[in-house]
């Protein structure tokens, strides 16, 4: 496996640590649908939270959230 891989799988970790420590309720993890993959599904508050894990070592590639294109929402959606 990968170092990239493994720091993913590391970052979707701890994504899930602090969640739950937030007081979410973790449903799902690596849910897949077709060509789709959610990396959590969460619940609070009568609210559906999907989330979108994105490790990064620094931001030399940019940021997190430039990586979750309208097309990957789309798809999520």
């Amino acid at each position: 496996m990968g170092e990239h891989n493994i720091l993913g799988i590391k970052g979707e970790q701890i994504a899930h640590e602090m969640l739950l420590g937030k007081g979410y309720k973790i449903l799902e993890t690596n849910w897949r649908f077709s060509k789709a993959e959610i990396d959590i599904i969460a619940t609070m508050d009568n609210m559906l939270v999907i989330v979108e894990v994105k490790t990064r070592t620094n931001q030399l590639y940019g940021n997190p959230e430039d990586f979750v294109t309208k097309a990957k929402q789309k798809a999520l959606i």
